[in-house]
């Protein structure tokens, strides 16, 4: 049958038998009989006389007999195999079984017969043999069934019978989609006597049953019968009869619950689904066509996206079920429907960036203030809105707006920039704040673009617009800061009550100054600048700012601590703590407050360099000024302190019997420790008075000052002429107080050493002497100075506490000298130990060399042994005298003479030989004029018998050679002549 047949007679149904629903289902039933096969095997046989056996196959002339209501078929059943027995239909068809003879006792000729004479026997036959029948009802479909059949006459049969549906589709060609989607079309209509006003899509039982016969017929999955449905009621024409939303969400409900059943395979699934997304796609036309002109964005408010997610529930239905992704080379309304909100998104997004190139200046930048705290606050229901549909409600309409944005506000930038008056103020200031609120929200525009991960667009370049305009606001953090800190609160206003800590005194108005230059700080923070030309440029304004107003806040707090006042000390006071704390705050946090992490990650490495050292030079001019105010400042407090440094110093000054006049015949004598004790006392009572009113700086720069007073103090009461205890008293103490002021430079080297040498007794400065003496010998570069040439090395005797020297004399250094008196020049040596306090010349000897005539290369290669206590040996000034002469008749001639300190003499040692030392010699008319022990002896020489002893020895040494150097100076031209090799005179 073909299908245009089979659609005529459908709809010749459809239209006759509307008015009479119970003949339409008749006629559908017939249209549906269903007629079967039987098919029967044997399995087994019996034989006659009550003997039974069994075969494997049927005996002869066994034959089927098909009882129907109105006749009777019979069929021989094949001996072997099977026999197919054709059955139209179950209802009311019985089987029986039987043998049939010839009259003569012969079988009949096999074959298929049908008659009514038939039938009619075998129900009178059936009355009288009482055989079994076997009602067709009660077989199952395609389910082999075992029965033994008894045939009479004492033979039987065992069949396998298995009943078989007929399935004649095959004859018909598959309808088409197109075919079934015109039959469905024509045939889904509201009934004629339908009374509601809307039709709910429900189909009439005919109409119901012929719809599903065919589909069942044709085998039409019902997710096809669906979707079938679904674009019938999409394409629904309301002039009819309008068409109840209810009808729609019931299919889609059902295209959902049978969509897991489908053949993917199915010929008429493909079209299926191509005709629903043209459906779809033409309701999203006509769904969005009313939101054509709908300001989707800057999101105003959720209520408007109500009515449109209401209207596309049903299409969004459709859109997400899951067989579209299984045809993904098909066109789906899913993307249809993102390409179309998207299209609606930018178009709204493009007029708004059209309005913003149409808006002044001042009015573009609050409308972008608005833009981003509308997305801030409104857009979380726009952005779930379009997410479902796969669309970045942000990202697509950022990136339309971002040409018309961009081209906005440089236009705007320029023309401001272009029209500013720089001379006024007023003007100047409201560009800046204007200005940096609008690169503020342009920065959190763009962090909140980045965190879509959108490609690149002009947004990002958005500080690369603000390149001439940075320099306007450093500008006006300067102006507006340097304002503020002429208005911090005075010292006339905070009073003394304000602490830092727990005990030390600020000034009132520190507080605002900090609270300023953290202002600037959280400024440039909120920036976030990552262009290198803002960092540099802002970092270095940023330090060179805080630094101008802490010079201004300390000039400030300078010259109102300066003023006459009764409370002056608290003033100088607060003042001090104020600049140093205003300072610390600034160089412990000026990398945060610059934002140097940000210069070091963004910037390059010469341009971080220049940073870097432009603001250390900035802090430490600007320490430089504060110390300076600092110290002046002090310098004045110190000053209200001068009666207690006096006091301290006088005491200190006081010798002891002074001290002990004012006692009662019954009070003790004071100690000098005990003194001592009692004027540290008090200087430490003083100091930790001012330690806990200063800041730590602060306090480390006065102590300098009360050290520098107190110094003073002391050389204007400082006692001349005084033992060596007197001094050392004053020493000691002054090293307490220095020690406990915490001071380590900047004291008076001359005071503290000229005490210090007073307080050296008369034998440690002459130890002292000697040992300077073998210092410069030490110090001396040899050059052309003459040095004799020694092994010298020591061994530690066991049986005495005695040190053995052992001295090798070698040679000297080649010398020029020619004798006035003689000439001729014969060297000799000798050795000898200095001070003679320690080593007097009665109980040591000294060793001599023999005179080396006519020489001025003189080696002498001799070894010498000299015994030194041992407790004289380590003692530092302790030495032994080289000296070299120049033997004359009557009185020898000192030439040089070298020093060695005893202690630097190594130990003898077998494994390592002693190396040659070189000795320098100095000169014989080396003067001691600026040697100061010699000077401290010489002053103590009046009063002291061993210093006198040792000033006259020197003295007398020194005038001998100044009668040489006489008689030299006397008889030049004799050594003239001498030198010219004239000897007549």
């Amino acid at each position: 049958m073909r299908e245009e047949a089979l659609e005529s007679i459908c709809a010749a149904l459809s239209i006759s038998f509307c008015e009479d629903p119970a003949h339409l289902e008749a006629i559908i039933d017939r249209f549906s009989e269903q007629t079967y096969t039987l098919e029967i095997r044997p399995v087994g046989g019996g034989g006659g006389g009550g003997s039974g056996g069994s075969s494997a196959s049927c005996p002869d002339n066994v034959y089927a007999y098909v009882l129907e209501p109105d006749s009777c078929r019979q069929q021989e059943l094949k001996t072997s195999g099977i026999t197919k027995l054709e059955i139209s239909t179950c209802k009311d068809v019985s089987l029986k079984f039987g043998l049939t003879l010839k009259k003569d006792g012969t079988p009949k000729k096999s074959g298929v017969s049908r008659s009514a004479s038939l039938l009619k026997r075998l129900t009178f036959s059936d009355k009288k043999s009482g055989d079994e029948i076997l009602k067709m009802s009660v077989f199952p479909l395609d389910v082999s069934v075992r029965k033994n059949i008894n045939l009479g006459n004492g033979k039987s049969v065992l069949l396998e019978m298995t009943l078989v549906r007929n399935d004649h589709r095959n004859m018909i060609p598959l309808m088409e989609f197109d075919d079934f989607l015109e039959m469905t079309s024509k045939n889904i209509r509201p009934p004629f006597k339908i009374q509601t006003e809307l039709y709910d899509g429900n189909l009439g039982d005919p109409t119901f049953a012929m719809f599903y016969s065919i589909a069942f017929f044709f085998e039409i999955p019902s997710f096809v019968l669906k979707i079938t449905e679904m674009t019938c009621f999409l394409v629904w024409d309301d002039e009819m009869k309008k068409l109840d939303e209810k009808a729609l969400t019931d299919v889609s409900l059902k295209m959902a619950a049978c969509e897991s059943e489908v053949d993917l395979q199915h010929p008429l699934l493909n079209p299926a689904l191509i005709y629903l997304n043209d459906c779809a796609c033409n309701t999203i036309r006509f769904i969005l066509e009313p939101y054509s002109n709908e300001p989707f964005f800057p999101p105003v408010s959720n209520s408007r996206l109500k009515s449109i997610n209401v209207s596309l529930k049903l299409i969004a239905d459709i859109c997400v079920l899951d067989v579209w992704d299984e045809f993904e080379t098909l066109a789906n309304p899913s993307n249809f429907l993102s390409l179309e909100l998207k299209k609606l998104l930018e178009k709204s997004a493009w007029k708004y960036g059209e309005s913003l190139k149409k808006m002044e200046f001042h009015e573009l930048c609050r409308q972008i203030q608005n833009l981003w705290m509308t997305l801030s606050n409104e857009s979380q229901p726009y952005y779930i809105f379009f997410h479902q549909f796969d669309i970045n409600y942000i990202g697509a309409a950022m990136l339309k707006l971002d040409e018309s944005l961009t081209i906005a506000i440089k236009a705007s930038l320029d023309y401001q920039l272009h029209e500013i008056n720089l001379r006024n103020p007023i003007d100047l200031e409201n560009f800046t704040k204007t200005t940096m609120r609008l690169f503020v929200t342009l920065r959190n525009l763009l962090n909140m673009v980045e965190a879509f991960h959108l490609p690149e667009c002009q947004l990002f370049h958005f500080e690369e617009w603000f390149t001439d305009i940075t320099v306007f606001w450093t500008f006006s953090w300067r102006e507006v800061t340097q304002k503020m800190v002429e208005r911090t609160i005075t010292l006339d206003e905070d009073g003394d009550s304000v602490k830092y800590g727990a005990r030390r005194p600020l000034p009132a108005g520190l507080y605002s100054f900090l609270c300023i230059q953290k202002g600037i700080s959280d400024d440039m923070a909120r920036l976030e600048f990552t262009l290198p030309h803002h960092l540099v440029i802002c970092s270095a304004s940023v330090v060179n700012i805080m630094c101008q107003n802490i010079n201004a806040y300390a000039k400030k707090l300078f010259s109102e601590a300066m003023r006459h006042h009764e409370e002056k000390a608290s003033r100088l006071v607060r003042a001090t703590n104020g600049i140093e704390q205003a300072m610390c705050f600034v160089e412990e946090g000026y990398r945060r407050f610059a934002q140097f992490q940000r210069v070091e990650e963004y910037v390059d490495v010469d341009d971080l360099a220049a940073v870097r050292t432009t603001s250390t030079r900035l802090l430490k001019s600007t320490r430089e000024t504060c110390e300076h105010q600092i110290s002046v400042l002090l310098s004045h407090f110190v000053r209200l302190k001068t009666d207690i440094v006096s006091r301290i110093a006088k005491n200190l000054c006081a010798d002891g019997k002074e001290s002990n006049s004012g006692l009662k015949s019954y009070m003790r004598e004071v100690t000098s420790s005990e003194r001592i004790e009692s004027i540290l006392e008090c200087c430490y009572g003083l100091v930790d008075d001012v330690r806990c009113l200063l800041l730590p700086n602060c306090f480390k720069l006065s102590t300098q000052h009360f050290a520098t007073s107190l110094e003073t103090q002391i050389r204007k009461n400082i006692r001349q002429r005084q033992p060596a205890e007197y001094y050392s008293n004053i020493y000691i103490a002054l090293k307490y107080i220095y020690e406990f002021l915490e001071i380590d430079d900047r004291k008076d080297i001359e005071l503290l050493s000229d005490l210090h040498l007073n307080s050296f007794s008369t034998k440690d400065l002459i130890l002292s002497y000697y040992d300077s003496l073998c210092e410069k010998i030490d110090r001396t570069r040899f050059g052309n100075a003459p040095h004799v040439d020694v092994h010298i090395s020591y061994v530690k005797l066991e049986q005495e506490d005695t040190i053995s020297i052992q001295i090798k004399l070698v040679k000297m250094s080649p010398i020029e000298w020619i004798d006035v008196l003689s000439d001729r020049v014969d060297y000799f040596v000798r050795l000898e130990l200095f001070p003679k306090i320690l080593f007097p010349s009665n109980k040591f000897d000294s060793p001599t060399t023999n005179p080396m005539p006519q020489s001025t290369r003189p080696q002498w290669k001799q070894l010498f042994e000299i015994h030194v206590p041992l407790e004289c040996f380590f003692l530092r000034g302790a030495c032994l005298a080289i000296s070299v002469f120049d033997h004359e008749r009557f009185i020898d001639r000192l030439v040089g003479r070298g020093f060695i300190s005893l202690h630097s003499v190594p130990q003898a040692s077998e494994e390592k030989p002693t190396q040659r030392l070189q000795v320098p010699l100095l000169p014989n008319d080396y003067s001691d004029q600026n040697n100061v022990f010699y000077q401290l002896l010489k002053t103590r020489s009046p009063r002291d018998p061993i210093a006198k002893e040792f000033i006259e020895t020197r003295t007398r040494r020194h005038q001998r050679i100044r009668a040489i150097q006489h008689y030299i100076r006397k008889n030049r031209n004799r050594v003239g002549h001498i030198l010219m090799g004239d000897t007549s005179t």
